[in-house]
């Protein structure tokens, strides 16, 4: 779960956000708990400050200033392959994440990502361990797009309506990052009910 969000166009810590009532950290915690899980920080101020708070594992990014991509790099550290998603993504079904996971290594690739017609969703992805390596070359280059040392790898474009068997409107896929994407959550909270969440 990368967590490191500053969240400057919504105007707060992303982890801080406020949906049906509760933190989305909170909403990742009670998700996630019984699954191996991690939590991505961007430094150790957001580590202290999460630690004090919740029982988790938290971590920090290898290599700072790089965003998402030293996130899933991070946590590759940890794990020989994992499913990443964001904290900024409430309604992610937990059978989707078991889906990509069991595909992912089914396939024996570097990364499978959902993908669409707007592109792929990397952040609602798994990767293998094997994947760290490029994307450390990548991050050692300059690069911050995730998507570009995937284009070295074994990496499977999985359609999106493959996920619709376990996420009909595929809201797995939604996430916050603007006050309107704040306004839509609430919506689909009263229309959905917490046991959805």
């Amino acid at each position: 779960m990368l967590v490191g969000g500053v969240g400057r166009r919504i105007g707060r810590e992303k982890t801080e956000i406020r949906v049906c009532g509760r933190k989305l950290i909170e909403i990742a915690i009670e998700k996630y708990s019984d699954y191996d899980t991690i939590f991505v920080c961007r430094d150790e101020e957001q580590v202290e400050r999460l630690s004090k708070e919740y029982d988790c594992r938290f971590v920090t990014d290898v290599y700072r200033n790089f965003g998402s991509i030293a996130g899933i790099h991070a946590a590759l550290q940890h794990f020989e392959d994992c499913v990443v998603t964001a904290i900024d993504m409430p309604f992610v079904r937990r059978a989707v994440v078991e889906h990509l996971y069991e595909k992912g290594k089914e396939l024996r690739c570097d990364a499978l990502l959902p993908v669409h017609d707007r592109g792929s969703e990397p952040l609602l992805a798994y990767y293998s361990r094997s994947a760290a390596g490029e994307m450390e070359r990548a991050i050692r280059a300059g690069v911050k797009m995730i998507v570009k040392p995937l284009e070295r790898l074994n990496t499977v474009h999985y359609p999106v309506d493959n996920l619709r068997k376990f996420d009909k409107n595929l809201l797995s896929l939604f996430n916050i990052n603007t006050k309107e994407d704040l306004e839509r959550a609430e919506r689909l909270c009263s229309e959905m009910g917490m046991e959805e969440l």
